[in-house]
């Protein structure tokens, strides 16, 4: 079911397309991490967020 309120749809798209990932182990971590929360490491990536591109 689409969301239709824009607040809602703001507030959705904030939560699952803002973080970053975890090259090692792939865990989702906050946009401000450092480090990986689950093993430790440093080498972080921001989540793709492109949208409608799939092929």
């Amino acid at each position: 079911m689409p969301i239709t309120d824009p607040e809602k749809k703001q507030l959705a798209q904030k939560a699952r397309l803002y973080m970053k990932i975890c090259f090692y182990c792939g865990a989702r971590n906050s946009i401000d991490a450092k480090r990986c929360r689950k093993c430790h490491n440093k080498y972080l990536r921001l989540k793709n967020r492109t949208l409608g591109i799939k092929k």
